[in-house]
C-alpha cells in the first residue's frame, strides 16, 4: 500500500511537471530531462509511469478533459436558475483556464502538440462537449420561464459556444485570461438579449 501511494505520488508529480513544461514552452521545446528535473525524480522513474513524451502528453490532455468533464456535470447538477448556472459555468471555465496548469498545458496541446494516441479523450473532445451542455442549460432556462420571448436558445447556444471557444484560445497563448471582469462585460453585454434588459437585476454576472 505505501510502495502503491509512493508510486502514485510520482505519477501525479511527474504529470504536473509535464504539464507546467508543455504549457510554458509548448510540446516540442520541452525535455524529459528537464520535466524529470521539475518532478524532482530520475528519468528513470519518470519512464516507469510515462513510456515517452508522447504518453506525457496524452496523460495531460486526459486529465485537462477530466477536469472540463467535471466543471460541465457540476454545472448540469447545480439547483437553481439555469441562466445563473451558465454564468457560473463560464466564470468557472475561466478560472480553470487561468489557475489550472494541466487544463492551460491541455489546451495548449490540442492547438500546438501532437495527435492523441490511443484514442485518448481529452480537452478537445470535452470542450465540444460544452455545446451540449449550453443547450440543456438554455433549455431548461426556457421552460422555467427565464429567457425572452421570443429568444432563440440555438442562436444564443451557438454565439455563447463560440464566445467561450474564442477565451480558450486567447488563453492558450496569454497567461492569466480570461479574467474575471472580462467575463463579467461578456455576460453584460449577453445577458439582456437572453432574459430582457428587465430580467438583469436577478442574475449576478
Amino acid at each position: 500500500m505505501v510502495k502503491q501511494e509512493r508510486a502514485g505520488r510520482t505519477r501525479q508529480a511527474v504529470l504536473l511537471a509535464a504539464a507546467d513544461a508543455f504549457a510554458q514552452v509548448g510540446f516540442e521545446a520541452a525535455s524529459l530531462v528537464d520535466i524529470s528535473r521539475r518532478a524532482g525524480v530520475s528519468k528513470g522513474a519518470l519512464y516507469f509511469h510515462f513510456v515517452s513524451k508522447q504518453a506525457l502528453a496524452d496523460g495531460v490532455r486526459a486529465a485537462a478533459g477530466r477536469e472540463i468533464g467535471s466543471a460541465a456535470l457540476h454545472a448540469l447538477r447545480a439547483e437553481g436558475q439555469a441562466v445563473q448556472g451558465l454564468i457560473d459555468f463560464s466564470h468557472e471555465l475561466a478560472r480553470l483556464l487561468r489557475e489550472d496548469v494541466v487544463v492551460r498545458a491541455g489546451v495548449r496541446l490540442g492547438r500546438q502538440g501532437p495527435r492523441p494516441g490511443g484514442g485518448t479523450c481529452g480537452p478537445d473532445t470535452a470542450w465540444r462537449s460544452l455545446t451540449a451542455v449550453v443547450h440543456r442549460l438554455l433549455d431548461r432556462a426556457d421552460r422555467a420561464g427565464e429567457l425572452r420571448p421570443g429568444a432563440d436558445r440555438h442562436a444564443c447556444a451557438e454565439l455563447l459556444t463560440a464566445v467561450v471557444a474564442g477565451q480558450v484560445l486567447l488563453a492558450a497563448d496569454q497567461a492569466g485570461r480570461p479574467a474575471p471582469e472580462a467575463v463579467r462585460r461578456l455576460w453584460a453585454a449577453a445577458l439582456p438579449a437572453l432574459v430582457g434588459p428587465e430580467g438583469c437585476a436577478g442574475y449576478r454576472v
